[in-house]
């Protein structure tokens, strides 16, 4: 198992936004060592390739796309890696020293889908509980798969699309990917949940940066561009936000 799992006595976050360096309980919690995702204090010492993302040191393994959303300053909107007919979805987000959050963001999930009439699953799976969520679209079912991962005050929301929804064994590239994961949380105090900050490397930011200046100079939207890197097509899978958690 590649989840970190919290020893100390869990305890509820107080309601609405709770900055994590408040959130404590009086004690540390410890962390298991892990097979990965990685906190960029135990990263490991290996010769993996990195896009750097400011949070986020993510691997784009050999037969992977990677497409990020981004703004003309380079800050990206969202993450995602391709391979075949299957995708997953990361986010990184804040969490508080005292506990791990995906307990109850299943909870809120599980709300926002069957709110929308949807049906949810949960499973045991790689990567520990995950949620498979099936929702009504124009045709037939959109079945996408919810991974929780906790780590030292952050937290991993992936989301597999396509294929691997429903079939662990459909891509394992993807699986690698999020294994191989860095995090850099940073010492900023921040809200639990808050998504950690992204930003393209410079030369992705300045790529995306003239796409956008151009299409703005040809009347077109000028505020957002998809940047893309890697070595696999587009694949066909309708690829979905994933449900954002209610505020409180």
């Amino acid at each position: 198992m590649f989840r970190r799992r919290r020893s100390s006595k869990k305890q509820r976050p107080a309601e609405g936004a709770v900055l994590d360096s408040l959130a404590e309980s009086g004690e540390e919690p410890t962390w298991e060592a892990t097979e990965g995702p990685f906190d960029i204090a135990d990263a490991p010492e290996d010769e993996l390739r990195r896009l750097d993302l400011g949070s986020i040191r993510l691997p784009v393994p050999k037969g992977v796309g990677f497409q990020a959303q981004t703004d003309a300053k380079g800050n990206i909107s969202q993450v995602v890696l391709t391979t075949g007919s299957s995708a997953l979805q990361l986010l990184a987000r804040a969490a508080p020293r005292s506990e791990g959050i995906w307990e109850e963001m299943q909870e809120e999930l599980t709300g926002q889908v069957t709110d929308q009439g949807g049906k949810v699953e949960p499973v045991e799976g790689r990567w520990g509980t995950e949620l498979i969520a099936k929702v009504a679209a124009k045709k037939g079912t959109n079945s996408v798969r919810f991974v929780g991962i906790d780590g030292p005050r952050w937290f991993i929301q992936a989301t597999f699309q396509g294929d691997r929804a429903l079939d662990e064994e459909a891509a394992p590239e993807l699986d690698e990917a999020l294994r191989n994961v860095v995090i850099d949380r940073g010492n900023l105090a921040m809200p639990a949940r808050e998504p950690l900050p992204l930003k393209l490397p410079p030369k992705m930011a300045e790529e995306a940066a003239s796409r956008i200046a151009q299409r703005k100079a040809e009347g077109g939207d000028g505020s957002r561009a998809i940047v893309a890197a890697g070595d696999t097509p587009k694949p066909n899978v309708r690829r979905k936000p994933s449900p954002r958690p209610r505020k409180r």
